[in-house]
């Protein structure tokens, strides 16, 4: 399992049914599809590849738990190679967790700089909006913040140096609250995925 690190949410009721389903739903697209999902009986799992991961997801899952007024536990989990089963890590993290966490912070910095001296952006967040309009607006706040921006007709596309830099832009754009800044652009959906290199951002 690549995935050493999950969330647990589990539901006070037993079947939440199609409820439950939208609740996937919406935390796969406040979390812009990075985290993987499942289900099982009144549980779903979300699954994260680093300390720093599950930690935002989390925060999301409670946040969206809390505005659809749904009881649900929420615990973090981290897959011990050593004792072979996942251990609630939720209230009391450990030196070795302190410890991976700090070293997925600087992979990430590292990152950073790599993609800086290189002059490309390794990861890329599509951003749908309404009209064009929407995405020339968009596209000039972005701009003046720093992102390298490539315009479509009804989406535009954002490049990232490392992979907390693209999920950070997501949870902005998907309006969890935390960024009023980008309040007053309309937008529909927001992704991300790895390219590496893109010859989109060299074209002139």
């Amino acid at each position: 399992m690549s995935d050493e690190w999950r969330i647990r949410i589990t539901f006070a009721r037993r079947q939440l049914g199609f409820r439950e389903q939208r609740l996937t739903r919406e935390l796969r697209r406040r979390l812009g599809y990075e985290v993987n999902a499942s289900r099982h009986n009144s549980q779903i799992f979300l699954y994260a590849p680093s300390a720093g991961s599950a930690d935002e997801t989390a925060q999301v899952a409670r946040e969206v738990l809390a505005r659809r007024d749904v009881s649900a536990l929420v615990r973090t989990e981290f897959w011990s190679w050593r004792d072979l089963e996942w251990r609630d890590v939720t209230d009391e993290p450990s030196a070795d967790i302190a410890a991976e966490r700090a070293e997925h912070e600087y992979f990430q910095e590292q990152k950073r700089e790599l993609s800086r001296r290189a002059g490309v952006s390794p990861w890329r967040v599509r951003v749908d909006v309404p009209s064009h309009r929407d995405v020339v607006a968009l596209a000039g706040h972005l701009a003046a913040q720093g992102w390298g921006v490539i315009r479509r007709r009804r989406h535009l596309f954002v490049g990232a140096n490392c992979e907390d830099d693209a999920k950070a832009l997501v949870r902005e754009l998907s309006g969890d609250g935390r960024a009023d800044t980008y309040a007053a652009f309309r937008v529909r959906r927001v992704s991300y995925e790895y390219v590496l290199y893109d010859p989109q951002w060299h074209a002139s």
